[in-house]
């Protein structure tokens, strides 16, 4: 049996056996800082998608993985436990290398390019560094908009099948409605 879901008008198809009602692997979900953050704080949103998401790990639908560009990040934040949040989640599972890696990057920094006006940020050398990381590996991919408007400038999500969910409201809610549709169809647990 296989899970079909609309991607951008194909389907990201995942196996699922029907013996045990789980996925033949998990689906790697790389969770940037907001993400982690908005759960962290209990923000309207993450608050509802964490214990979705759990769930989903905790049943080997979905793995969550580490990358340094996560330990970089939070380092000034030390007052949130980002990275315990993480660790929770991830299990110690660290994001693979790609061979891609390189290849996307060049990718985002031309879509970059295409916005001459806009002031870069302190974080944005490592979200462009992160998502050049996590598109070629991971089938749902968290970051802001405008790194979100990156990919899709630079067809890097059809390129590589991946769903990307920025941290607006609606995408988050779009996220745990994945999860909870992906749960739905698995045997109880």
């Amino acid at each position: 049996m296989r899970f079909m879901r609309p991607v951008y008008g194909r389907l990201l198809s995942i196996p699922v056996d029907e013996a045990t009602g789980l996925t033949a692997d998990p689906i790697l979900l790389y969770l940037d800082q907001n993400y982690l953050s908005g759960m962290v704080k209990g923000k309207p949103g993450f608050r509802e998608l964490e214990p979705v998401l759990r769930e989903a790990v905790a049943r080997g639908v979905v793995a969550v993985p580490e990358s340094e560009i996560h330990r970089l990040e939070s380092s000034p934040r030390p007052d949130l436990p980002l990275l315990d949040l993480l660790g929770q989640l991830s299990a110690g599972l660290t994001l693979p290398r790609s061979a891609d890696r390189e290849y996307c990057l060049r990718r985002l920094r031309a879509a970059w390019a295409s916005f001459p006006g806009r002031r870069s940020r302190r974080s944005d050398l490592a979200d462009l560094v992160a998502l050049a990381s996590a598109l070629p590996v991971c089938q749902l991919v968290t970051c802001d908009a405008f790194m979100a408007d990156l990919v899709r400038r630079s067809s890097l999500d059809v390129l590589y099948r991946c769903q990307i969910y920025t941290g607006r409201r609606r995408d988050v809610d779009r996220l745990r409605r994945f999860l909870e549709e992906l749960l739905s169809r698995l045997t109880p647990p």
